[in-house]
């Protein structure tokens, strides 16, 4: 066996989860807690570990360490290998009671504010122990999915379109709705497209700098909004047009949540601007995984 496998004699499981510690941690003494050893100890775990891998895997920096090229790319490898070794290890059994499993969620601000935050809920309740690590959206985010760094993507219907063999699920269909400052002037209940467009906005840029499900159906009609503000934020937008003349357009769950924070009139947008379903995708390797599926059903429960 040792000569199939030559470099897994250099190194054993507990190093393993040591080395996944200190590679996210990047401090020693945190990793040491965390691995339930003593500091000394988990210095002289990384030491061998540097010995038997051939590289640094921490360097210092200024007043703290940062991760080498190798470091990153195996911890990238680590955290796909660890929960597939305690899957084979331990089966497939899942109690939510018990379970100290993480899941990674990629999703936009929107999807961490509104869907994430109920799911989160339900998980402490049901597993306290369970973590719950959201990762930002970037054009990247289906191909986390598939290379097993996140395991729940969540996203608009089909923008961008998931890659083949990718399972895609919706959750349900949302509708916009736009927020102006309560003193606003406007009388109706609802934009035309040319009193929409004749208005200054307030944008959170999710893609492209453009909120595809608002600027695409606009820019197929040959128009685009006249934007004043632009920001990566929901709430630090919302508040930011309070007292002024803009229009902030937003998904309605998310209008639901601003609300609470300022005075906020709701305006329907124009007819122009359509529904779109919020969907939930996964790889088809974690479709029989209790604890996946376990969690992907928090997710369905969060959004009724």
């Amino acid at each position: 066996m040792a000569q199939q496998f030559p470099n897994l004699s250099r190194i054993d499981l507990n190093q393993l989860l040591a080395l996944q510690a200190i590679l996210e941690e990047r401090h020693i003494t945190r990793a040491a807690a965390r691995a339930s050893l003593s500091q000394p100890a988990m210095s002289r775990v990384l030491s061998r570990l540097r010995a038997a891998l051939g590289d640094e895997l921490l360097v210092r920096s200024g007043v703290g360490y940062e991760r080498t090229p190798r470091g990153d790319r195996l911890l990238q490898e680590l955290e796909i290998l660890l929960p597939r070794l305690n899957t084979v290890i331990g089966g497939n059994d899942f109690d939510p009671s018990t379970s100290q499993q993480r899941f990674r969620v990629t999703g936009t601000d929107y999807a961490a504010g509104v869907i994430v935050s109920g799911t989160v809920r339900l998980c402490r309740k049901l597993a306290p122990g369970v973590r719950v690590e959201v990762i930002g959206w970037t054009e990247d985010s289906y191909h986390y999915v598939e290379m097993g760094r996140c395991d729940v993507a969540l996203g608009v219907g089909s923008v961008p379109t998931p890659p083949k063999g990718l399972k895609v699920e919706v959750l349900y269909q949302e509708h916009f709705v736009c927020l102006m400052s309560a003193d606003c002037k406007f009388k109706g209940k609802r934009f035309s497209l040319d009193e929409y467009l004749c208005r200054s906005h307030a944008v959170v840029a999710t893609a492209e700098g453009r909120q595809t499900m608002i600027d695409r159906p606009l820019a197929d009609l040959g128009q685009a909004r006249n934007v004043a503000l632009q920001s990566p934020y929901f709430m630090a937008t919302a508040l930011n047009i309070v007292g002024t003349d803009l229009i902030f357009t937003v998904p309605m769950r998310v209008a639901l949540a601003l609300s609470k924070l300022a005075n906020f009139r709701q305006i329907l947008p124009p007819q122009e601007i359509a529904d779109f379903p919020y969907t939930m995708i996964w790889h088809p390797r974690l479709g029989g995984d209790s604890g996946h599926v376990w969690f992907r059903d928090q997710i369905r429960a969060a959004v009724k």
